[in-house]
């Protein structure tokens, strides 16, 4: 599966429209309807209690704190709310007292993750890009161990997500077939497809299954640039749609935003359930709110050195899984405790880019890391308040910002969306006419070439039947080639059993004609020793004659 293509298809699928980034011209209507579709987490969370002390101990040392996201409730009628307010040009969320911007130091607080400074973070690659069900389930195997056979029915057929409640089912809700690290792997990999990374409802995004896969082959891997970039690309595109479905982490931008708010107003709409509370009430008291109402410092905050751009650079192109998106610190510089001061970005932030498009992806993915490698960490000077510089550039600044400075009540609020409605059906009306229109225009085409279409569905079935006796006959001369490379095996065969049977003959010959040039060796010995007794027989006769002859003489 093309990657790009399914960055496509799940725009469409949670009303994404990433050429509406651009936000030049800003809307006056600020009644965002998002979905709170999450996934369920009830065997998830089972999962992880299936973990032993050490294997949980084990879990937090690799992963950090992120199974605390489980406890924490999701408040979307204060992320609706802050939504209003919130400023794409700047990545900021303007209130008419103060800002807040969602940083990367203070969601690594949340996390508890690998360091933010000498760490790598996600890189995508080609196969990245190009990812097949292949690829997910080699990615799979590394992670937990799985096989082929019993990933391939987990896989979705149409964007080879990752099933993770089906798997964990399919095993018998029990974990003890794994090996503890795989167990380990298999739990976080739920976490991080279904909490931080929602992109699907029901499956584990392949994206995700990438990241992850990346982050256990690489040392100080640092994920939580890729979470930041990933809520502020999905807040952009709600912010210029004015709908759609956050695909962001929203337990940890609840758990960021509560710990800003403290004001008595705050604390007091807190303690409501929060079933019972409403996006108006949160405007209203966003309106009203001064900044002693805002910790700007994180109660949890403990850090000495935060993160900043590159020398020359006032942003970072920040990298997520389904594409890229400029961050800056310009506006953040009261929540690291400094003095805020007046930002350099006085055209606002580039707009973010994706990875569907094509043109010069390379060089944008390899110029945002350069630039993170790049990255400072600067210390904290303690410089509380703000400069005087700054106070006067806000008071002109927020004067050309579109804010929503007026509670939008029940009722307006229902007009407006019918009002919406309205406009919507009369637009689809419109396409239905157009699409109707070429239809009509098909048929009509399609009527006339009718007698051309029989006369080519002719010659059709003819080249198909000459086709089909030209494969019968080719089907012949394959089983004569068969048969005929089956005997050659055949005689091949019997070639080598008589070479073997030659060879055998070959030896025994030789060994015979050893055999009897030693049986001739031996006779022409014994003829010589034959011929020697014979000539000593005779010496021995004439000696004896010889004695005879002398003894005679002597008597």
């Amino acid at each position: 599966m093309d990657f790009t293509k399914d960055i496509i298809r799940q725009r469409k699928r949670s009303g994404e429209d990433y050429a509406s980034h651009s936000v030049s011209k800003e809307s006056n209507d600020f009644n965002f309807s998002v979905s709170s579709i999450k996934p369920d987490l009830t065997l998830l969370k089972a999962a992880y209690d299936l973990l032993s002390s050490k294997e949980k101990y084990d879990f937090e040392v690799q992963f950090g704190r992120i199974v605390d996201l489980f406890s924490i409730v999701p408040d979307w009628k204060l992320f609706k709310a802050m939504l209003k307010f919130y400023v794409p040009t700047y990545g900021a969320f303007v209130f008419p007292q103060f800002e807040l911007v969602l940083t990367i130091d203070e969601y690594h607080q949340f996390l508890r993750c690998s360091p933010t400074v000498d760490s790598h973070t996600f890189t995508p690659t080609q196969q990245h890009m190009q990812l097949t069900s292949v690829i997910v389930q080699e990615m799979l195997q590394r992670i937990c161990g799985f096989s082929f056979d019993f990933t391939q029915p987990l896989l979705k057929t149409d964007t080879y997500g990752f099933n993770w409640d089906v798997a964990f089912t399919t095993m018998g809700n029990s974990l003890a077939n794994m090996r503890s690290s795989e167990r380990i792997r298999f739990v976080a990999l739920g976490v991080y497809g279904m909490v931080i990374f929602p992109i699907y409802v029901k499956s584990i995004a392949p994206m995700v299954v990438a990241l992850f896969d990346q982050l256990l082959s690489t040392s100080a891997f640092n994920p939580t640039p890729t979470v930041v970039a990933e809520t502020l690309r999905s807040m952009q595109v709600i912010w210029a749609k004015r709908k759609g479905r956050f695909l962001g982490c929203i337990e940890l931008f609840t758990a960021w935003a509560h710990d800003h708010l403290i004001g008595p107003r705050f604390e007091t709409l807190l303690s409501v359930p929060i079933k019972n509370r409403k996006v108006e009430d949160w405007h209203q008291i966003f309106l009203s709110a001064s900044i002693s109402d805002v910790r700007f410092v994180l109660s949890s905050w403990s850090a000495t050195h935060y993160l900043h751009p590159p020398e020359r650079h006032h942003f970072i192109p920040l990298l997520g899984i389904r594409g890229g998106i400029s961050y800056s610190v310009e506006l953040a510089r009261r929540q690291f405790g400094e003095a805020q001061g007046v930002p350099y970005l006085n055209n606002g932030l580039p707009p973010p880019f994706d990875y569907a498009s094509t043109m010069k992806i390379v060089d944008k993915i390899s110029e945002a890391h350069e630039l993170w490698v790049k990255c400072r960490m600067l210390p904290i000077w303690k410089e509380n308040g703000t400069r005087p510089e700054y106070e006067q550039w806000r008071s002109i600044w927020i004067k050309n910002l579109s804010l929503p400075l007026k509670v939008i009540n029940t009722k307006e609020s229902t007009i407006i969306d019918l009002t919406t409605k309205l406009e919507f059906s009369h637009s689809q009306r419109a396409h239905l006419r157009e699409k109707y229109d070429g239809l009509a225009l098909k048929h009509e085409l399609l009527k006339r070439g009718k007698e051309l279409s029989d006369q080519q569905m002719m010659e059709l079935n003819k080249d198909l039947a000459t086709n089909k006796q030209v494969c019968v006959e080719q089907k012949r001369s394959l089983k004569f080639a068969k048969e005929q490379k089956r005997r050659l095996l055949q005689v091949k065969a019997d070639l080598k059993a008589k070479e073997e049977e030659n060879k055998e003959l070959v030896e025994k010959m030789a060994r015979q004609q050893k055999l009897e040039e030693e049986v001739a060796r031996w006779k022409n010995a014994y003829n010589n020793l034959l011929s020697d007794y014979s000539a000593l027989q005779k010496e021995l006769q004439a000696m004896k004659q010889s004695k005879q002859g002398g003894e005679e003489n002597t008597s």
